[in-house]
Parts: C-alpha cells; sequence; structure tokens
C-alpha cells in the first residue's frame, strides 16, 4: 500500500500508536533511510502506524528567503522514495512564518502529541525545530518525558568517516559531482517531468531528445550526463543534456535527453530520468557537424559507463 498523503492535521485519522519520523527528507539520502528503518523495526514490534512528518515549502525558503536552487527533489519525488519504505502517512505541513515562530513545546503538543498521537518519534542526531530552532534533541528528550512518548535518536550516518547530509549532497550536485552524490544518497539521483514538444533540432541531426522544462532552478551542474530514461517500467541508456544549447544560441535553461534505442512517441508522457556521470560541459560548436561528432563520442561513454550493474542503484 502507497502512505496517504495528509496536509491537515484536522484530517489526520484517530490512531491509538504512531510511530513519527521528523525531519525535511530532501534527498532522502543514508541518513534519512536509517530514521525510515528504524520506524519500520519499531512498527514491526507494535504493530503502530509510521508517520514520516516533513514540510512544504522548505523552511529555508520561508526562514532565509532562498529562492535559488537548493531542493534536490520535487514532493512527487520525494513521495515516490518514500513509497518504497513502509510508510503509512505523510504528513506535510505548509511551512509559513507563522508556522516557523511557534515554540518548540506548542509544536510538539499540537502536531506531535494532540494531533499525531505519537507514541513513538525518530529524529537525526542534529534535529532542531520550533521558533528561532531553538527545539533540539535534548529538549525532545524532555518533552518526550513530560509528554509520554519514547524518543529515538539516530546517530550521523558516515561514509569515509563524513557525515551524510543534504548540504553535502547539494554540493556535490552543484560541482558535477554526480557519482559522489549517488554514493551518499544510496542511490542513482534522479529527477522526473512531463516531455514537451521542442524545436527538434536533435531529430534533425539523427539524436531525437526529449525535452523537459521545469517550473523550478535545477540543482545540477550545467552540462552533459551518462544517464537513464524510464518509460513506464522500462529503462534506456540516455544522454542527458542541461543547459541552454549555446550552440544554437537558446537561453532558457533545460534538460533534454536522447534515448538509445528508443523509437517513439514521448510528448505528454511523464518520465523519470537518472544520472550516472558527468561527461562534459556544454559546448558551443562552430557547426552542427562539429555537434553530431561530439554526441557520437557521448554515446560511446554512456554505452561504456551505464550498465546492468549500475541499473542496480536505482532506488
Amino acid at each position: 500500500m502507497k502512505p496517504v498523503v495528509i496536509r491537515n492535521l484536522n484530517d489526520f485519522p484517530k490512531l491509538s500508536y504512531t510511530i513519527v519520523a521528523l525531519g525535511n527528507f530532501d534527498g532522502i539520502h543514508l541518513g534519512h533511510q536509517q530514521l525510515l528503518k528504524k520506524i519500520e523495526e519499531i512498527k514491526q514490534k507494535t504493530n503502530g502506524k509510521t508517520v514520516v512528518f516533513t514540510f512544504y515549502p522548505h523552511p529555508l525558503k520561508i526562514i532565509k528567503q532562498y529562492n535559488n536552487a537548493f531542493i534536490m527533489q520535487s514532493f512527487r519525488e520525494k513521495y515516490e522514495i518514500l513509497c518504497k519504505f513502509d510508510v503509512d502517512y505523510i504528513f506535510c505541513a505548509r511551512f509559513t512564518k507563522e508556522f516557523a515562530m511557534l515554540h518548540p513545546q506548542a509544536f510538539v503538543k499540537k502536531y506531535l502529541c494532540d494531533g499525531l498521537k505519537a507514541k513513538e518519534v525518530c529524529v537525526g542526531y542534529n534535529y532542531t525545530f520550533g521558533k528561532l530552532a531553538l527545539g533540539n534533541t535534548l529538549s525532545l528528550k524532555e518533552y518526550s518525558q513530560e509528554y509520554g512518548f519514547k524518543l529515538h535518536i539516530i546517530p550521523a550516518y558516515k561514509i569515509d568517516n563524513i557525515t551524510v547530509s543534504s548540504s553535502k549532497i547539494r554540493k556535490f550536485l552543484q560541482n558535477g559531482q554526480i557519482e559522489l552524490a549517488n554514493q551518499f544518497l544510496g542511490r542513482l539521483y534522479s529527477i522526473n517531468g512531463i516531455v514537451k514538444k521542442g524545436k527538434q533540432r536533435g531529430k534533425s541531426l539523427g539524436f531525437p531528445t526529449a525535452n523537459i522544462y521545469f517550473n523550478r532552478p535545477l540543482l545540477l551542474k550545467e552540462g552533459v550526463y551518462a544517464g537513464f530514461a524510464k518509460i513506464d517500467d522500462t529503462y534506456y541508456k540516455a544522454a542527458i543534456n542541461i543547459g541552454s544549447n549555446p550552440t544554437f544560441s537558446d537561453e532558457i535553461v533545460h534538460l533534454e535527453a536522447y534515448l538509445i534505442d528508443f523509437d517513439g512517441d514521448l510528448y505528454n508522457k511523464r518520465i523519470n530520468i537518472y544520472f550516472v556521470k558527468y561527461i562534459r560541459q556544454e559546448i558551443k560548436f562552430d557547426s552542427k557537424e562539429k555537434l553530431l561528432e561530439q554526441i557520437k563520442s557521448d554515446v560511446e561513454i554512456i554505452n561504456s559507463s551505464c550498465n546492468k550493474d549500475t541499473l542496480a542503484c536505482v532506488f
């Protein structure tokens, strides 16, 4: 069963035992996954219902008014990954200036205790909450004793002695270090979108591309990537370009992907794009012939980089 998404506290069902994981869960990296595995484990012992408590929009967008690219995934993308875990409910609170001003204790009482009826709560080791981020794991431990729920604090998850975090993964993505990002995510980084009709230049060159335009800034470094595209339940190797096509003097940054060995109509289809390796920066070519020569070279690299073992990293 897929998790039920609830956005209004009044709509949350009356349950006797809930196990709540708190966090933004942007990226759902290996650290986040420890929380999700913990609530699954508790569910097996208690037969309670698991709840992922997250926020929209990301708190940084309200608190620090971030408008540049910093979100790793849309809510839809987050939901698709959470479907892989034993999550019963996703409670997505609307994060507003008023919400940000809630005192930590008021947040705990209103949302965790009165609203979700939490009997067990899981948080990361550095979790903060409430007005001015005054709430932390120490205060949450005090509230757990006062309100009668059990608190589980999940320690940092490390790779090569480096703590896995969303902020580190964002930097990897912005720098084109996609392989490091994938290692910290525990899967291939992916985004999805609807294929729109482009200018059909790729088709005229013999390499038709699926064009996706996003209504949010992409966190990825502009350039060419090796990866996969998922159409329905089939995966195709793909040459993925993020940029504005300087050879043709375009201005709008978008994603286009050439699907190797695919033949069909993709217009208005939602597809998933998975990133394996950053190949090169976007280049302005002097002629279509030189561009075509480079595309052929890119496809060779992609064929050698994307194989069954790599595909096994799709989450």
